[in-house]
């Protein structure tokens, strides 16, 4: 029986230092995940701070767009008044004066 137990006691102390062994190689896991998420964590960070200055420029160029698109739309109106005013001149040269002269050309 003396005999069982000692084998019995070495397979455990066998086993007790593999255990050893694994939960050293685990600890060392646990440690490298921990450094890569901390890795992790300041990237998602850095992308969060890239997609908020996006979405800032991409506000400012809308903004751009839209001033653009208002002064389109003064100078179409513009171009508009202008069409108009020179067809105006263009009648009064054109047409007859009251004294019978004809507008010069």
């Amino acid at each position: 029986m003396a005999r069982w137990n000692d084998e019995m006691l070495d397979r455990l102390a066998d086993q007790t230092q593999a255990n050893t062994e694994a939960i050293t190689r685990l600890e060392a896991k646990v440690e490298a995940n921990a450094e890569a998420i901390t890795r992790l964590e300041a990237k998602v960070e850095a992308n969060t701070e890239a997609i908020r200055e996006l979405r800032e420029g991409q506000a400012m160029m809308v903004q751009i767009i839209m001033q653009q698109q208002s002064s389109i739309e003064e100078l179409r109106q513009d171009t508009r008044t202008m069409q108009a005013d020179v067809r105006l001149l263009l009648d009064v040269l054109t047409r007859n004066y009251p004294n019978g002269h004809q507008g010069g050309n």
